[in-house]
């Protein structure tokens, strides 16, 4: 069973299209554009880094210890893409929520 690589679906891709299904129509032209620019950066930078980890042996893959889906692009499998490009949406979603309830908070606290 592939738990790597249903671990970061359940943990990152679910979550984040909720928060596109919920949260992200109200947000400003500016935020949405903030969003995707820095997912797309984002996920740049976690390939080039990604890639160098492999090739300088940083880490690797291993079916012995984690179960993978056999699909690999590269030098790398598909869980790692599930992972960096999760992984931001994710986080920047998570922030992007807590901003929204804080300044909720906030004004009833006036």
């Amino acid at each position: 069973m592939p738990v790597y690589f249903i671990s970061y679906t359940v943990l990152f891709w679910i979550p984040s299209f909720l928060f596109l299904i919920f949260l992200y129509k109200p947000l400003d032209r500016t935020i949405k554009k903030a969003f995707w620019l820095t997912s797309f950066i984002m996920a740049v930078v976690s390939i080039i880094m990604e890639y160098l980890y492999i090739k300088f042996d940083v880490w690797s893959f291993s079916q012995n210890i984690d179960p993978l889906l056999g699909i690999w692009f590269w030098k790398a499998p598909v869980e790692e893409y599930v992972y960096w490009f999760g992984a931001t949406p994710f986080c920047l979603s998570l922030y992007l929520a807590y901003t929204r309830l804080f300044e909720k908070i906030k004004l009833r606290n006036k």
